[in-house]
């Protein structure tokens, strides 16, 4: 199976793992991200692992979409349009239509569709747990000079789908903001691997170790299209700077 076939595969799962995950997010108030270091530690709360995992997906589809309007490199621009498909399924698996992620990690209403939460394609069985409503509130204490959007919108022109990203990832987007040329896509696959390796240690962890056991099974079965994107990112990138190091 080609790593295209794969990747695709991944991603309808993830989509079709979104219905146990609406039931295991109704837990109460978001929890600080604490990741154990393996068989035997503590649980990782569920909603602090959706959290998590919105932002990281948020900062890598902005990214990538800086990606698709700044980089002339073709290797480049296909791996940032991949990596947006792999962050819109898993947003999409994780944050029910309607909804936005605030900065303090809690999901709130935000648009309307037909019906309470619908979905045409029935991915989305429960209700998250909804706190008030969103009119310009999904920010939250998000706050800093950097010149970004701090909040990520992962499916313009569908109500919801909004992360509010926190300052380190803000800043990430700054600094990637402040490139261009070969030096924007070194800096945007070498930024992408770092977000690409915290995903997978996250969702590895949570597969391990995790508070449901739906859960569980979703990040066990979403990891390694999250592996794939990082080892084309990082392999990317290390092509990139022998390029560089050559031209010298």
């Amino acid at each position: 199976m080609t790593l295209k076939s794969r990747l695709a595969q991944a991603s309808l799962v993830v989509a079709v793992s979104a219905a146990p995950l609406a039931s295991a997010f109704a837990q109460g108030a978001p929890l600080p991200v604490l990741i154990p270091a393996g068989p035997g530690a503590a649980t990782i709360d569920t909603e602090a692992f959706r959290a998590e995992a919105l932002r990281n997906d948020a900062y890598s589809i902005e990214a990538s979409r800086m990606a698709l309007e700044r980089s002339r490199n073709p290797k480049v621009r296909a791996h940032a349009d991949q990596v947006i498909v792999n962050r819109q399924a898993t947003t999409d698996a994780l944050l029910p239509p309607g909804t936005s992620l605030t900065a303090g990690g809690t999901v709130v209403a935000d648009g309307t569709r037909d019906g309470p939460f619908g979905s045409p394609l029935g991915l989305i069985a429960l209700p998250f747990q909804i706190t008030g409503a969103v009119v310009g509130g999904v920010v939250g204490g998000v706050t800093g000079t950097n010149p970004v959007n701090p909040i990520v919108d992962a499916r313009p022109g569908e109500p919801g789908k909004r992360v509010a990203l926190d300052p380190s990832r803000q800043k990430r987007l700054a600094d990637l903001n402040a490139t261009s040329g070969r030096r924007f896509d070194r800096t945007y696959t070498g930024l992408q691997a770092a977000s690409d390796a915290e995903s997978v240690r996250l969702y590895q962890a949570y597969a391990r170790n995790g508070d449901s056991a739906r859960g569980r099974t979703f990040a066990a079965q979403a990891a390694p299209m999250l592996q794939d994107e990082f080892d084309r990112a990082a392999d990317l990138h290390g092509r990139l700077s022998e390029d560089d190091d050559a031209a010298f």
